[in-house]
């Protein structure tokens, strides 16, 4: 765990937030339902603070994305509306998908934030600047991230890390006049 200080210095540096999805954006629990034609459809919901979140940081320049194991029609077309930039589903080799956007945004792992609260995510908590995870994350991802989250997953925890980035990059102001 680093301290406070050096949790906003990361932040500061931040130009890529990139979180899973279940278990950080949504409580983790997964609905199926069967449509009229008899394929299953899956039904999850994501804490509207952090969806609000994930949009902030894009309309404050950062470059947000996904990488979930996952696949989701419904959460494909939420984060295209919340304006998330890199959109990764289907995907177990989250190392690899890490390697592409950092390639694709030419940027250092110092410039790298991530969210993850499964084993899934260990191969990428290691090659970011700030791995960051839920309250309730998995012992092996709390043991791997430089911070955790009070909030846990889907309750709030993306939120709290982005007012941090916010805060941080002297971006919460501009967040905060737009609603006055």
């Amino acid at each position: 765990m680093i301290s406070p200080k050096a949790l906003r210095a990361r932040a500061a540096k931040a130009r890529i937030v990139l979180t899973d999805v279940d278990g950080v954006l949504t409580g983790g629990t997964i609905h199926h339902f069967v449509d009229t034609d008899g394929a299953l459809v899956e039904f999850k919901g994501m804490h509207a603070q952090d969806s609000i979140a994930l949009s902030w940081l894009a309309e404050c320049g950062l470059v947000t994305g996904v990488i979930s194991g996952r696949v989701s029609k419904g959460m494909d077309a939420r984060l295209r509306m919340l304006k998330v930039k890199h959109i990764y589903q289907h995907r177990l080799d989250k190392a690899a998908v890490l390697a592409e956007i950092m390639n694709a945004e030419g940027l250092p792992k110092d410039r790298i934030v991530y969210v993850g609260d499964d084993i899934p995510d260990l191969a990428v908590m290691s090659r970011v600047g700030l791995a960051v995870a839920p309250a309730n994350a998995r012992p092996e991802i709390k043991a791997a991230a430089h911070w955790i989250t009070k909030a846990s997953g889907g309750e709030g925890a993306f939120r709290e890390l982005a007012e941090i980035i916010l805060k941080s990059q002297g971006l919460w102001g501009a967040v905060l006049e737009k609603y006055r």
